[in-house]
């Protein structure tokens, strides 16, 4: 039948066609832009993974510029300070000639001023992007001096979408040669910080060696591994231990945790416990695992030791892995001095032990010996051995009256008593009328073993340069004037005084080329650390276009043969189309 009001054949024809001009249009789009995701509504998850890494990459390109600029002043600086130590060892030749006798030390003199002029104008052209680390001034007036530069290395974003940047620091308070500020600069007040020996990447528990490179940089919680440690400071004590139950929450993969969610995991526990805003776990510019104090000055410690190992739920204890700081548990321990055998037969002798949680007052006598029994092995209670006082010792810690039992126990060996704290991250603290009679000091507190480290108190500091200070070098009684080695003049250094003085000047001048020296290698070491840095930037970005490339890029070899095959079939639909059109135009025959 046909129909009037209706061509299904036409609509049929007319789907298809919108259909292939769709297709039509978006092929011809991948191959006009090169991309089959260009934007949110090709795919909404690619474009949006694609954009980001879009923007790390504008990030890292910016830190490649830092870098370069960052570079760029260190290698004036280093040119600058390799240009004046030829000229000091130049100055140190011409002093050493001045010591021969019949030497006129004026004409020596002159060349020695041009040196020092020349020293002077190298230091003050050694000028880049603005930034002068060789002759500086450092007063307080002058906002723009700076004692530590930064230069921006990286750029990373955690898996919170937190972003950080790690910076390469260079110490200009340590290698300027010249500074105007002649009285002195105020150093801030310091935290205590306490670092790891290696790298958190370069320990065993990170796999720096892992035949899977996928699995390199990462740790392994999965089992029964487990990190921890015990944070002292201020008085107070925290055990923070990372494994398998504590990482759930905070790693994708317990198989492979990242050192961000590493120190994620571990702040969080600190930020959980007592010592809430009082320590952070961070790295270091060399990747080391670092613990530092909020908390500034002289009177703040901080204390880091390994914990034991914590049991798992079936009361398996677990495997300690190495994050910088080893894998032996700290505890608390001191060694008394040379030990006297005690005379119990009359009297008694008291000592007091602190174990961090209960204080014990101890008081051995008569009866304490008796109470030994047969365990004794000395002649008598008038001169009890130390093998004797430290069974008795432990008898009396191990006692659950109150206060209760202690956690310490005493050995004896070499003729001296140890205590020592079972307890990992608690002090052991002694007192007592008798503690001398033990071997002890009154009041001495052992810390438990492992890292300690103090923060230092605000202070001044001479602000003069390396080569303008004449702080610490020498004085001429000759000339009867202190010189630096900016200002020294020998053309008055005359008879054996003189000679004396000169001698003065040329040790003086050994040390500055030393420190002089001192300041290059530094500078060296950060231009390697830059140079290393940019290499890096730069193989991460292409890594970041190849992410965007595999995500994004479209296959245009596949697109062009599409499209071919979509202009076929676009001319084929127009033609059926034209057909199914035409069907109707035999009814007019009918009517003729």
């Amino acid at each position: 039948m046909t129909s009037l009001l209706t061509n299904s054949a036409a609509m049929t024809a007319l789907t298809t066609l919108k259909s292939i001009n769709s297709n039509l249009d978006a092929t011809s789009n991948r191959v006009s832009t090169g991309q089959r995701v260009s934007n949110a509504a090709d795919n909404a998850a690619y474009w949006s993974i694609a954009t980001t890494v879009r923007t790390d990459n504008a990030s890292l390109s910016a830190v490649k510029d830092s870098l370069g600029l960052g570079s760029s002043a260190v290698d004036t600086a280093y040119n600058g300070l390799n240009s004046i130590l030829s000229d000091l060892q130049n100055m140190r030749a011409k002093l050493q000639t001045a010591l021969q006798p019949g030497v006129d030390r004026s004409k020596v003199q002159t060349e020695i001023a041009a040196l020092q002029s020349k020293m002077k104008a190298t230091a003050d052209s050694s000028n880049s992007s603005g930034q002068n680390w060789l002759s500086v001034n450092s007063s307080a007036t002058n906002t723009a001096y700076k004692a530590t530069q930064n230069v921006v290395a990286g750029f990373a974003r955690s898996s919170t979408g937190a972003i950080s940047f790690s910076q390469i620091t260079i110490d200009v308070q340590s290698i300027r040669l010249y500074d105007t500020n002649s009285t002195s600069v105020t150093t801030a007040a310091t935290n205590a910080q306490v670092v790891g020996a290696t790298a958190l990447t370069g320990t065993a528990a990170f796999r720096p060696n892992d035949a899977v490179i996928a699995n390199r940089g990462t740790a392994n919680f999965s089992g029964n591994n487990e990190v921890g440690f015990t944070l002292t400071t201020g008085g107070t004590s925290v055990t923070v231990r990372l494994n398998a139950d504590t990482l759930k929450s905070a790693a994708k993969d317990l198989t492979k945790v990242t050192t961000d969610e590493f120190l994620s995991a571990f702040n969080n526990q600190i930020a959980a416990s007592g010592l809430a805003g009082e320590v952070t776990a961070s790295l270091d510019n060399s990747g080391r695992l670092t613990f530092s104090t909020s908390d500034t000055g002289a009177a703040t410690g901080l204390n880091v030791s390994v914990a034991a190992a914590s049991l798992t739920t079936g009361g398996t204890a677990r495997t300690l892995i190495d994050a910088g700081f080893g894998t032996a548990p700290d505890v608390a321990s001191v060694t008394g001095g040379a030990y006297s055998n005690l005379n119990l037969s009359s009297g008694s002798k008291v000592i007091s032990i602190n174990d961090g949680t209960t204080a014990k007052t101890i008081t051995l006598n008569a009866a304490s010996y008796t109470a030994l029994g047969g365990a004794a092995t000395s002649t008598g209670n008038t001169a009890v051995n130390g093998t004797d006082i430290a069974a008795m010792l432990n008898a009396e810690l191990a006692k659950t009256a109150a206060p209760g039992a202690s956690t310490v126990s005493a050995t004896f060996a070499g003729g001296k008593i140890t205590l020592t704290n079972g307890v990992t991250g608690k002090a052991i603290t002694l007192g007592g009328a008798d503690v001398a009679d033990f071997g002890f000091t009154a009041g001495a507190t052992a810390a438990p073993a492992g890292r300690n480290a103090s923060g230092t108190d605000a202070g001044t500091t001479q602000a003069q340069g390396i080569l303008d200070t004449n702080v610490g070098t020498y004085t001429t009684p000759a000339a009867g004037t202190d010189y630096s080695i900016a200002t020294l003049d020998i053309s008055k250094l005359v008879g054996t005084t003189g000679d004396t003085d000169l001698s003065a000047i040329i040790t003086a001048v050994d040390k500055a080329i030393a420190k002089v020296t001192d300041a290059g290698t530094k500078l060296g070491a950060g231009k390697t650390q830059i140079d290393g840095q940019k290499s890096f930037v730069d193989t991460l970005m292409k890594a970041n276009d190849r992410t965007i490339g595999i995500l994004v890029d479209a296959d245009v070899e596949e697109e062009s043969t599409k499209l071919k095959a979509l202009q076929t079939q676009q001319q084929l639909a127009v033609q059926t189309l034209s057909i199914a059109n035409s069907s109707t135009q035999s009814i007019l025959s009918l009517f003729r």
